[in-house]
């Protein structure tokens, strides 16, 4: 029983650890650049703050992810910028339940066009339901009757380069990799558990077609160490500054095997007068995911306070 327990468990972060998303990866990210960048804080030039909800293989697979997340940041002048994030992610029996806080500063480049550097720091709370799988004796003594988790430290760290109508980001996440020390699992029985390096590369333009229409093309790269790089290309259109509507393409690909993940992303936006957001996306698996599940929804509610206050950096409809 004792090699059901390690196996159980094990598998548990041998799922984790091979994924190329050892968190939600959210469809929207230029909605909220601050789920892969700690030094987009306060580069809004107001209070700003973001609420989502992502439901992932929304049917057909039981125990799909479901992923919720609050962020809120601000500036302190005009150099140092402050959040808070806190964000939850249930996939099975598996729950990763953070609370981090951001600390960013930025200098001119030129007058128009900011560099900012963004340092944050988490506490990860990692639980295992076990009372969510099914076993075959489900009164067997040597099978763990109560949840494991631990409280895991973790750091971040971005680069955000960013004007009106252009931003570049450049990203690590986990950098401490502490290994997870699961209650009453040692650690020598399991394969080693704990959050890999993530790495990103962002960037967006909006380019003006006339006084109506602006294009937004945008790219993220995410690497994880020991999992294939995933890529996702994305081109907005924007009507009169408050109404987005656009597509995406991601592709992953599989490590070991061939043929990749390949999804569309059809996301809307729209923007009530620069004070209140709201988006919505839709993924499209293309490949045979797609004959299991319906997809995934992702929502997104953002506001900014006091955004009438004239800045002289961000226009808050673009990013």
């Amino acid at each position: 029983m004792r090699y059901k327990i390690a196996s159980t468990i094990g598998g548990l972060i041998l799922a984790f650890q091979l994924s190329a998303q050892q968190e939600a990866n959210f469809s929207q990210y230029f909605f909220d650049p601050l789920t892969v960048n700690p030094a987009y804080a306060g580069s809004r030039g107001v209070f700003s703050g973001t609420l989502t909800y992502r439901n992932q293989w929304v049917a057909g697979i039981p125990g799909s992810p479901v992923t919720q997340a609050l962020d809120a940041h601000m500036p302190l002048g005009d150099a140092i910028g402050v959040g808070l994030q806190v964000y939850n992610d249930q996939a099975g029996p598996l729950r990763v339940t953070a609370a981090t806080a951001i600390f960013t500063y930025s200098i001119h480049i030129t007058a128009d066009t900011k560099l900012a550097f963004g340092l944050a720091g988490s506490f990860n709370n990692i639980g295992i339901s076990f009372s969510d799988i099914k076993v075959d004796m489900p009164n067997d003594p040597s099978f763990p009757s109560s949840n494991m988790s631990s409280m895991i430290p973790d750091a971040n760290f971005g680069m955000y380069l960013y004007k009106e109508n252009f931003y570049a980001g450049l990203s690590a996440n986990h950098l401490i990799q502490t290994n997870w020390k699961l209650q009453n699992v040692p650690i020598n029985t399991v394969p080693t558990a704990m959050f890999y390096r993530q790495y990103y590369i962002t960037g967006g333009y909006v380019a003006k077609l006339n006084d109506n229409l602006a294009l937004r093309p945008s790219i993220l790269i995410q690497y994880v160490q020991a999992a294939p790089a995933l890529e996702e290309l994305d081109l907005s259109l924007i009507y009169k500054d408050r109404f987005f509507i656009g597509v995406g393409i991601r592709n992953g690909f599989r490590s070991g095997i061939s043929g990749s993940d390949d999804v569309l992303v059809p996301s809307i936006e729209y923007d009530f007068g620069n004070k209140l957001r709201i988006g919505y996306s839709y993924d499209v698996f293309l490949s045979t995911a797609g004959n299991y599940s319906t997809g995934t929804h992702e929502i997104m509610l953002g506001w900014d306070l006091n955004a009438a206050t004239k800045t002289r950096m961000v226009n808050p409809r673009y990013f």
